[in-house]
């Protein structure tokens, strides 16, 4: 029987093996399928952050793991654990000598029913900060299911974040180092990107936030959470007005140019999940560029 743990450090939901390994091998996991979907709390300020995944029914895989990035930059500001609480399977020790160890975005943790939840680092230099879920052989995500239920809340804006899914499998007997396990794991886990929480800059700088937005929304069209070129451009000409009216010294007109950015996208994206009509922008473009935008607006004076 395979005992899922969580190694301290790397958060890499692994196992003990038995004396002898007949398991056959997953192959590694393709097209797998993560959705999220963004909320605010106006009288708080904390974001909850939601999260579907998908496990494609042509994968030989069962996902049993996943991890998001939550690093810290030197640049961006240090947050609030004010008001941010965990669920259930929260591994608490473990998860606070890792937020003592890596520079990581403060954020509450909760999962479906029977996953735990944790915190952890990797082992590169400086270390990523990680959220991660670990399922165990009663509770995983099998070829042609979907499970909801990941959260995370945070201070932190929306931002462009790597998320990891791994199957669950067995290393072969033979492997103890912590590079030989770690590079077995990597053969078989699908990478993608998602949304998640991102401090903001330590020292807010208009012009600077406004072309992070501009980047923001090239990124949101090239991962294809703007699905239509049209809305791209719309969008992006509302950013460059702003910018030059910026840099000409004309706040008012800049923030109301911004502010019919904030329309825009909110009238053109799905808000949650799914959402009624063919809208052109997912749930993943709302977050990063309502929020984002939003941040701006409010701070201009």
């Amino acid at each position: 029987m395979r005992i899922q743990m969580v190694v301290v450090g790397v958060l890499l939901i692994g196992g003990l093996a038995g004396p002898t390994w007949a398991t056959p091998q997953a192959t590694t996991l393709q097209g797998v399928i993560v959705s999220a979907e963004v909320s605010k709390d106006e009288a708080t300020g904390i974001f909850t952050y939601r999260y579907r995944v998908s496990n494609p029914a042509p994968n030989d895989g069962q996902i049993i793991s996943l991890r998001i990035e939550i690093s810290r930059g030197p640049s961006e500001a240090v947050l609030s654990r004010d008001g941010l609480f965990n669920g259930p399977r929260y591994l608490r020790s473990s998860s606070e000598d890792a937020f003592q160890r890596a520079p990581m975005v403060p954020v509450g943790m909760s999962g479906p029913e029977g996953w735990i939840s944790g915190l952890g680092f990797d082992a590169q230099t400086p270390p990523r900060g990680l959220a991660a879920w670990g399922g165990s052989e009663a509770v995983r995500i099998l070829p042609g299911q979907t499970l909801e239920g990941f959260q995370l809340t945070s201070y932190g804006l929306p931002g462009i974040r790597q998320i990891q899914a791994e199957p669950d499998v067995e290393p072969p007997q033979d492997l103890g180092e912590w590079a030989q396990l770690n590079a077995f794991y990597e053969q078989f886990t699908f990478r993608a990107k998602t949304v998640g929480p991102k401090a903001p800059p330590q020292t807010f700088v208009p012009l600077e936030f406004l072309n992070y937005l501009i980047t923001l929304l090239h990124d949101t069209r090239r991962l294809g959470w703007i699905k239509v070129d049209g809305v791209h451009q719309s969008l992006l000409g509302k950013l460059i007005t702003a910018k030059r009216k910026l840099e000409a010294g004309d706040t008012p007109v800049a923030k109301d140019t911004l502010n019919a950015f904030l329309n825009e996208v909110r009238a053109v994206s799905c808000l949650e999940f799914s959402c009624p009509g063919n809208k052109p922008e997912t749930s993943e473009a709302y977050a990063l560029l309502y929020f984002n935008g939003k941040y701006l607006h409010d701070r201009l004076p």
